[in-house]
């Protein structure tokens, strides 16, 4: 069996009439064969995901397979004949004309394209174009296939903007880890600092006591026992003995156990609240121990309800006061309790030789345990020359201040201290 093309046209005679007819038959079974080939191919193209698609020399679309059709949106009848950039309004990665040259030199092209379907969404796809030429050489269609990997770039770049943000959440933790590292190294240089600070504090408390022991106690009992030596030969030799030497002897004792006493409520820590501040600081000031008269003042608008905030008042009014008497050279010395509507006010004021402006302020042991007490308290500490004289230290608590937290043990916590204070010398 063969393929025929029969051509069959009709014989008449010179009146018109059909006398007979003329038969033409071509074989054709190799075109057929061509076309069935063809056909098939087209069939097996169909089945692909990619779309495939085939351009004249001058552009335009001669082919559009099925894929084309859902990758794209088009049907084949809107998009034969078309211009394949025009239609599908095709985004280069590069200039067009380079693209076509790439392509007649090596006849071959591929990169990522961006095309637009027919309802507008935006494809990426990765294109890969083919020259096909003829027997002379010369460039007849181009055949391109298209793999839409729009879902892949998308993932990729989700992918990357996961990675871009793990590294800058790796980063900023990093960096927080590093503060915290550096809060630690300092937290641990500070408690040492704050150990040899307890140390020095130590030996400072033992050489203030046994100074005061020497000057007071030391002295008194010397002029007891050289008194009673006294007294005791007097009698030995049956000589009239004065009362006024007893009366001495008495009066010595009396002012030994005040001294005694004294000393040892200032060695006692005295557990103040709250309520008990105000009478803790007229006892504070009533003492006779004091070479300067001191005296308290409490404004009427003065309250404070924090038993930590007054504990760490009443002990910084003590600092002050004791560093006044030894230091200030002063007639007279008053703490000042105060209160506005923001903050609670602590001052101990003096008339004495004030603070010296010719030199830089330097930091005492005691001011330093004042500041950091303030410090523990949420507070600040202010130390000034009032312009009558004197020096003036002065502590603020806010009015809604936190209360400061203790140990379980009762003691004092070991906080980081705020910046740097810097005070005199008093």
């Amino acid at each position: 069996m063969i393929d025929v093309s029969l051509t069959i046209s009709p014989i008449k005679s010179p009146k018109g009439e059909i006398v007979g007819a003329s038969k033409i038959a071509r074989d054709i079974t190799k075109q057929k064969q061509t076309e069935r080939r063809l056909a098939e191919l087209a069939r097996l193209l169909d089945l692909t995901n990619d779309a495939l698609i085939v351009r004249d020399h001058r552009g335009r679309i001669v082919y559009w397979n099925r894929g084309a059709e859902e990758i794209y949106g088009f049907s084949a009848k809107e998009a034969l004949g078309k211009i394949t950039h025009e239609l599908l309004q095709t985004m280069h990665p590069e200039n067009f004309e380079k693209i076509r040259k790439k392509l007649e030199r090596h006849d071959h092209w591929s990169g990522e394209l961006i095309h637009t379907r027919k309802d507008g969404r935006k494809v990426v796809a990765m294109s890969r174009w083919a020259l096909d030429r003829d027997a002379r050489g010369k460039p007849m269609s181009i055949l391109e296939t298209n793999t839409d990997i729009t879902a892949r770039k998308r993932a990729d770049f989700e992918l990357q903007r996961s990675k871009d943000l793990l590294e800058r959440l790796v980063e900023q933790r990093t960096e927080e880890l590093r503060i915290s590292n550096t809060g630690l190294k300092n937290e641990i240089e500070r408690r040492k600092g704050l150990e040899g600070e307890i140390l020095s504090i130590s030996d400072w408390e033992q050489q203030r006591l046994g100074q005061e022991l020497h000057d007071g106690l030391c002295q008194q009992l010397t002029a007891v026992a050289f008194l009673s030596r006294s007294i005791a030969l007097r009698l030995k030799n049956h000589r009239v003995i004065e009362v006024g030497d007893i009366e001495k002897i008495a009066q010595l004792v009396n002012d030994a156990a005040t001294d005694t006493r004294n000393l040892s409520r200032a060695l006692h820590r005295l557990d103040v609240d709250a309520v008990g501040l105000v009478d803790a600081l007229r006892d504070l000031v009533d003492r006779e121990i004091w070479r300067t008269p001191c005296r308290l003042e409490i404004k009427p608008s003065f309250r404070i309800e924090d038993d930590a905030a007054a504990a760490h008042l009443y002990r910084i009014a003590r600092e002050a006061v004791i560093n006044a008497n030894k230091h200030a050279q002063a007639r007279e010395i008053i703490v000042n309790l105060q209160r506005s509507r923001r903050e609670m006010v602590l001052q101990v004021i003096d008339d004495g030789v004030g603070l010296s402006n010719d030199r830089k302020l330097k930091q005492g042991l005691g001011l330093h345990i004042m500041n950091y007490r303030a410090q523990l308290a949420r507070g600040r500490l202010v130390i000034d020359s009032p312009q009558t004289g004197g020096t003036r230290v002065s502590c603020y608590l806010p009015v809604h201040a936190p209360q400061s937290k203790k140990a379980p043990n009762g003691e004092e916590p070991i906080g980081t201290p705020g910046k740097t204070f810097e005070s005199p010398s008093h």
